[in-house]
């Protein structure tokens, strides 16, 4: 008698359907997952500007002097995932390229900044002023969705 070897087509279509399966649901979350990496990789090309603006917010009793290039603030660079940035007053903008297409990243200013102290508190100066300030923080993202793109 003759034996048979290999697999069936109904085996072959049961694989091919599990494996259709399971990119399906696969393949989104792992772009899901790239392109988290990829905007926690913009955040921290962002960290280094937002603390420079801060400090110099805090040295200069605010954000009228803090530009690119100036008082300590490095001059904008791109990377993989940021095609564009502008650092100009009290606002840091990015924009992203390859999977963040789309996404830009401001940080701007939050709330008002006083340079009078409180009576009897007590500051040290790091430079030659001191100035009580609040520091710059805040970001905001807006993230396009797919119809958006």
């Amino acid at each position: 008698m003759n034996k048979q070897r290999g697999f069936t087509l109904i085996e072959l279509m049961v694989v091919i359907g599990i494996i259709a399966i399971l990119s399906a649901i696969g393949i989104p979350a792992y772009q899901n997952y790239l392109r988290k990496a990829a905007l926690t990789d913009m955040l921290q090309t962002f960290v280094p500007y937002r603390t420079a603006v801060e400090l110099c917010a805090l040295e200069h009793g605010g954000t009228d002097t803090c530009d690119a290039g100036t008082n300590g603030i490095p001059t904008p660079t791109t990377t993989r995932y940021v095609s564009a940035m502008s650092i100009e007053k009290d606002v840091v903008s990015l924009s992203g390229q390859e999977s963040l297409n789309g996404l830009s990243i401001t940080m701007t200013r939050l709330g008002t900044m006083p340079t009078a102290l409180p009576a009897g508190t007590v500051t040290a100066s790091s430079r030659t002023t001191a100035h009580c300030s609040r520091p710059v923080k805040m970001f905001s993202a807006s993230i396009p969705t797919k119809e958006q793109r």
